[in-house]
């Protein structure tokens, strides 16, 4: 080839001083940049996503630490680590929540409640809050939207009455309400009572009882003649300490098909037909004059709805023969249960998420078993 040709040749295989060759390798090198850099901003803002999802069961991916995108996440976090399940994460609106009495300090609903919450996720506090009858109206009047219902005790559950703009059947039924769910402009009231007894009974083994004494005449000995009703007692004997007081347990046991007895602690009981079951609803550290025999003690089942202190006198005269004894505890777990299905859909009989879950949180916050025994006993 001559100097001409190889002059030419040169001149087309170079342009501004740049091969062709070259020019191929810079345009790669461009396009792989390119590729990187969103390869990068791709990473950061998945990383930003989950970061603000904060997705407790699946953490956000951390980037290749080759990648300056790898440092986002970490500068983005704050606060501690998220949990393990979601559950046990507190999610929604922070609401509030009390148990009301007086005095209320030895009160264990605290205890239960929390337990439900804190399984269930949700951002709620419930305290013990010591209000008299007299006070109870201005109470409910005075509580801001933030409040989302309440637990009363005595003698509120028949106190709140006149404050509620809708009751369920079973309050109206006993003339008490121990909930009340607090829904917008409403002040709903319910009485878990009865359900609580019921289910507090079965877990214990008591599916059924024909014949019950009730030992008390205020609103909890109006649930417990409704929850004898309920497990399929025919008759009932009452035993009170003022009989003219009392007379107005019998319309409610007639309401609820049971044929009922009215009878004074002082009244010696002579008949020789054993009770399935004996409900005491007399209040904590209060002494009856009622007498069972050993025999007695022996065959029926004591459903003792105080706890504290416990044992009672008639739970330990129980206990001293053998007899079965379940304690005020139970009642007050499974009657919380059915309070935070109402506090959490407005409906008691509405399961909660993973209530099984939930209810063995509760009797492990109070310390007794399924079947409502003291755990350890």
């Amino acid at each position: 080839m001559s100097d001409a040709s190889k002059k030419t040749g040169r001149e087309e295989s170079i342009e501004d001083g740049v091969s062709e060759a070259s020019a191929e390798a810079m345009i790669a090198d461009l396009v792989e940049a390119e590729r990187e850099a969103e390869a990068e901003e791709s990473a950061i803002a998945e990383a930003e996503a989950a970061a603000e999802s904060e997705e407790p069961d699946e953490p956000a991916p951390t980037p290749a630490p080759a990648k300056p995108a790898a440092k986002k996440p970490k500068a983005a976090a704050t606060g501690s680590k998220a949990p393990s399940t979601a559950k046990t994460r507190q999610s929604g609106p922070a609401r509030t929540l009390a148990v009301l009495g007086s005095p209320i300090g030895h009160s264990q609903s605290p205890a239960l409640h929390r337990a439900a919450y804190r399984v269930l996720g949700l951002n709620w506090e419930y305290e013990p809050v010591d209000v008299s009858e007299g006070a109870l109206a201005g109470f409910i009047d005075g509580l801001g939207p933030e409040w989302r219902g309440l637990s009363l005790t005595m003698p509120l559950k028949q106190a709140v009455l006149p404050l509620l703009t809708d009751t369920d059947r079973v309050a109206e039924q006993t003339g008490a309400a121990n909930t009340v769910l607090l829904d917008g402009e409403d002040v709903r009231g319910f009485n878990t009572d009865v359900a609580g007894m019921v289910r507090a009974l079965q877990a214990a083994g008591l599916e059924s009882a024909r014949y019950v004494h009730i030992l008390g005449g205020g609103a909890t000995a109006a649930s417990a003649l409704v929850a004898a009703a309920e497990l399929g007692a025919e008759r009932v004997d009452v035993h009170v300490r003022n009989l003219e007081k009392s007379v107005w347990m019998e319309s409610l046991a007639h309401e609820a098909g049971l044929m009922v007895r009215l009878r004074s602690f002082a009244q010696a009981d002579r008949s020789l037909d054993v009770p399935d079951l004996v409900i005491s609803a007399l209040p904590g550290g209060t002494s009856t004059a009622a007498v069972y025999t050993d025999s007695t003690r022996r065959r029926s089942l004591l459903f003792d709805v105080a706890y504290d202190p416990w044992p009672s006198a008639l739970a330990a005269d129980w206990q001293a023969v053998g007899g079965r004894v379940v304690s005020g505890l139970a009642l007050l777990v499974h009657q919380a249960l059915l309070q935070v299905r109402v506090f959490v859909s407005g409906d008691p009989l509405q399961p909660l998420q993973g209530e099984d879950e939930v209810l063995a949180a509760m009797l492990d916050a109070v310390g007794i078993d399924a079947a409502g025994a003291p755990v350890g006993e």
